[in-house]
């Protein structure tokens, strides 16, 4: 039986590092940890039994270190403070704040004290957080599935459908909701805030998107809920970069969607093209027999 390994004086520091890696490293048992970093399984033991407060003692260390550094920095204090007191505000209203949200927030108040030198970094990001004790927190998520039997049914199928097209001449439309008004779904916040969202926008644009396998995107289509919005006055709407639609809901219809495959189809007869469209079977996908577009349907999804 080999000699009980001797007690080791060990600094907060040392107790952060076998914490850290004990994460990172979860299989760890307590026996390898001991043998990788010199000390004995009891003391291992007790830094991973008081892990939140040996953690919590380094980040009060580290914070009140870097505190007096930062506030050498002059004017970086000033943005501080000022950036803590809006992040303070917007999370009051229960509004997300990303980290790209609180660097251009801070670039915005050094352009207005005029401190030119000032970088918001993600070194400073960091740094912002560390000092006010503040994560990253998800505010909500979802998940969802597709039978993997039928989708390998339908892949071993396709290099048949597409046996005579060229890569340039199949093609792949979806559409997908633009909430442009949407907020993102995490946020910074402090250590042990309840993390709750308010009321989700729900303003949306419905766009259709359509590429080729070789990369030509055609020009995309847009559903608002006005033939004419406010934002459009004294612009012509056939020169936009998109095609402009419209309907009570701002969703895609059997009636656009016609129009649309019926005006794709005439723009690949101008240009002697015959090609391969693949969709899915949402029922405002009509399905049509053109001259110079194919329509593929992708399953259903079960």
């Amino acid at each position: 039986m080999p000699p009980p390994v001797p007690r080791k004086a060990l600094n907060l520091k040392q107790k952060v590092d076998i914490i850290r890696f004990k994460d990172s490293n979860g299989g760890w048992s307590i026996r390898k940890l001991a043998d990788k970093f010199g000390i004995g399984k009891t003391q291992v033991a007790e830094v991973l039994k008081n892990k939140e407060n040996i953690l919590r003692r380094y980040n009060e260390n580290s914070t009140n270190e870097k505190s007096r550094r930062f506030q050498r920095n002059g004017p970086g204090e000033l943005i501080d403070k000022i950036i803590l007191e809006w992040f303070n505000r917007v999370r009051n209203k229960n509004v997300p704040v990303s980290g790209p949200i609180i660097q251009a927030k801070a670039l915005e108040v050094a352009r207005e004290i005029e401190c030119d030198d000032f970088k918001a970094s993600n070194g400073w990001l960091e740094s912002f957080k560390l000092r006010h004790n503040i994560v990253f927190k998800s505010i909500c998520g979802e998940s969802a599935s597709t039978n993997l039997t039928i989708v390998n049914e339908w892949k071993s199928k396709i290099s048949e459908i597409v046996t005579g097209y060229e890569p340039q001449n199949i093609f792949n439309a979806d559409e997908t909701g633009l909430f442009y008004r949407a907020l993102p779904d995490k946020t910074f916040s402090y250590k042990g805030e309840s993390c709750s969202g308010g009321k989700i926008a729900k303003e949306r644009l419905t766009v259709l998107l359509c590429v080729s396998m070789s990369g030509e995107k055609l020009k995309p289509l847009v559903i608002g809920k006005s033939v004419k919005p406010r934002c459009f006055k004294g612009i012509d709407v056939s020169k936009l970069a998109v095609e402009w639609k419209a309907n009570s809901k701002a969703w895609m219809t059997t009636i656009i969607m016609t129009d649309w495959l019926q005006r794709l189809d005439q723009q690949m007869k101008t240009q002697n093209r015959k090609i391969l469209l693949f969709l899915d079977n949402a029922t405002s996908h009509a399905h049509l027999s053109l001259d110079n577009v194919t329509l593929i349907f992708f399953f259903l999804q079960i």
